[in-house]
């Protein structure tokens, strides 16, 4: 993603995976990317909601994810929400309530929100990022950004230091193949010209490379046998997809030891529902922005 896109970010690593439990949201702007990390110390309220910088009170932040046995999910909070206004503070958006959503301390805060049922108001409890980390299988390394739970010291080193490319250096760009009816693993892959890798990278919670114990920046040495060094991006997003389903093995390399994943591919629309995405006018939107909050993600508004 470059400038003079509209783009999303989530608070945390921005690998692409779902935005789960520490992501408090997820912001849509024209502009450069806000430089935002997850801290272990921050509290959270356990919804993550999708909005805009700098949009009016007609595109008002909207719950994406409300996660289970959270302060959020007790209170009642729905996906599809909107936020109206936070301790008070109305008609802000994303940027705005994102440090009155993700803060030091524990203090509940009240949330005024506009549901299937009309406008509500409650008071939400908070829990630590790190808590909740920590039961999705993930956890904070000392650059900042997340890692799987048993990614050792070297390994979160050296994927700090990746520079990612730009998108024609990235295989299914945005995370998903173009033709979302294709079977794919459920990541993006990076190839690395500095280095001359192809590595893994933004696996979609939920989808066969995240459940089978792959990692960002996992090398990828072969695909069902096939070297993929030296082909084009368009031939590795064949080789690694398929239009009809099958089972894929994928030899890595981690940090000087070899690991061999067996897997059956997901359909990329099967797995966009499953992470509440679809597509809108070529872009991935949270699927449950409904259509009067379409006009929020028109590129020329």
């Amino acid at each position: 993603m470059r400038n003079q896109e509209l783009r999303v970010r989530c608070q945390g690593r921005n690998l692409g995976f779902k935005p789960i439990v520490f992501a408090t949201f997820c912001l849509l702007y024209p502009s450069a990317p806000l430089a935002q990390n997850p801290n272990v110390d921050e509290y959270v309220t356990g919804m993550t909601a999708w909005g805009i910088v700098g949009a009016g009170p007609s595109c008002p932040p909207i719950v994406w994810f409300v996660e289970p046995e959270t302060p959020a999910a007790k209170a009642g909070i729905q996906p599809g929400d909107r936020l109206l206004a936070v301790d008070g503070h109305h008609g802000i958006d994303a940027a705005q309530a994102h440090p009155l959503l993700h803060t030091k301390d524990s203090k509940p805060v009240t949330l005024e929100l506009e549901g299937e049922h009309g406008a509500y108001t409650v008071t939400v409890g908070r829990v630590k990022v790190s808590t909740l980390l920590a039961r999705d299988g993930w956890k904070v390394g000392p650059d900042g950004n997340t890692y799987a739970e048993d990614a050792t010291d070297a390994e979160m080193k050296r994927v700090a230091a990746i520079k990612e490319p730009s998108a024609s250096d990235r295989v299914f760009n945005h995370y998903y193949p173009k033709n979302v009816e294709l079977y794919y693993p459920g990541f993006e892959a990076l190839v690395l010209q500095d280095r001359h890798q192809i590595v893994v990278w933004a696996m979609e919670d939920g989808g066969p490379a995240r459940k089978t114990g792959l990692h960002y920046g996992d090398v990828i040495v072969s695909v069902d046998g096939v070297n993929p060094l030296g082909k084009s991006v368009p031939e590795l997003e064949a080789l690694l997809s398929s239009p009809v389903p099958k089972a894929m093995t994928l030899v890595i390399s981690r940090d000087g030891v070899t690991k061999t994943f067996t897997f059956d591919l997901i359909k990329a629309a099967d797995l966009m529902r499953l992470n509440k995405k679809r597509v809108y006018e070529g872009k991935i939107i949270p699927l449950v922005i409904p259509d009067a909050y379409l006009h929020c993600v028109d590129p020329k508004r």
